[in-house]
């Protein structure tokens, strides 16, 4: 499975129970509307109800891209000050993505990161800098329990091979931090003895992409290796990862473009873990 951590069934089976109660206050519960000056009349037909929904949704997003690009700028900020990278610039304006950094000098190498939360729709929104070296997608699980971590990391790969395929979109690595990862809401199995309590000290999980987008003349380009990549092994230092550790933060997407007949293309891909498919997918058929 891609991401072991998952969310305990006492608090999941709570969800349903409160969409109802929620959306048929106005009926169950109508003198508690009164009580907030709400008029139950209203609380549907007036859109008062979904308009409360929409202003809160609307907060918790901007609350929530804030949040996730403030950690990861604290995530550099310490790569930093131990002398992991030589620099950083958190971007503003036009462009395409949001951190650039100096991993070293002499000769120089940079890194471009693009900061999104979990849900993977906005994910075709980045560019890779012609100067990278290294670029790399960030993503945060940033509290949603409707779904599985293993689910928004599946639609993220989804949409990033897609951009790879279709683009020719150049993503070395994909970090996914699960901010309720290693808490009693999504205990942590790579934490022995830390399950419920490691939180924000998790290491992220990192998906290793091919060294270069498929193509018809590369249709299946080699993974990257810690080897390849200077930014993965420095993040799992950081967060005290040892060496013989490493292994359980990783991922490899393997992305095969295959010829079909009647000059058609299809995207392979396939996640491997520890050595084992831990997912596997393959896209509709386009054609040439």
């Amino acid at each position: 499975m891609m991401l072991p951590c998952q969310h305990e069934e006492r608090i999941t089976t709570q969800v349903q129970p409160t969409i109802d109660l929620l959306s048929n206050l106005d009926t169950l519960h109508p003198n508690v509307l009164r009580e907030h000056a709400i008029d139950p009349a209203d609380y549907h037909s007036g859109l008062v109800f979904r308009s409360a929904v929409e202003s809160i949704r609307g907060s918790f997003i901007a609350s929530s891209t804030n949040s996730r690009e403030g950690f990861v700028e604290n995530v550099l900020a310490h790569l930093k000050e131990r002398n992991q990278i030589v620099d950083f610039e958190r971007k503003r304006g036009s462009e395409r993505f949001d951190f650039h950094a100096q991993l070293d000098r002499d000769p120089d190498y940079f890194m471009a990161l693009e900061v999104k939360g979990g849900e993977g729709n906005s994910i075709n929104i980045s560019e890779r800098p012609l100067w990278a070296k290294e670029f790399g997608v960030w993503c945060n699980l940033d509290g949603a329990i409707v779904n599985q971590p293993a689910n928004g990391a599946r639609a993220i790969i989804s949409r990033l091979t897609n951009e790879m395929i279709r683009r020719q979109k150049h993503v070395d690595f994909l970090l996914i931090k699960d901010i309720l990862c290693g808490t009693k809401t999504r205990p942590c199995p790579k934490y022995p003895g830390q399950e419920t309590d490691i939180a924000l000290r998790a290491a992220p999980d990192i998906f290793l992409f091919p060294k270069n987008p498929p193509s018809l003349e590369n249709p299946e380009p080699p993974v990257h290796t810690l080897g390849s990549l200077r930014l993965p092994v420095r993040l799992l230092d950081l967060f005290g990862v040892s060496s013989t550790s490493r292994h359980k933060h990783l991922w490899e997407v393997h992305v095969k473009l295959e010829r079909l007949s009647g000059n058609k293309l299809c995207r392979m891909v396939t996640v491997v873990h520890q050595g084992e498919i831990v997912g596997e997918s393959r896209s509709r058929a386009w054609r040439i």
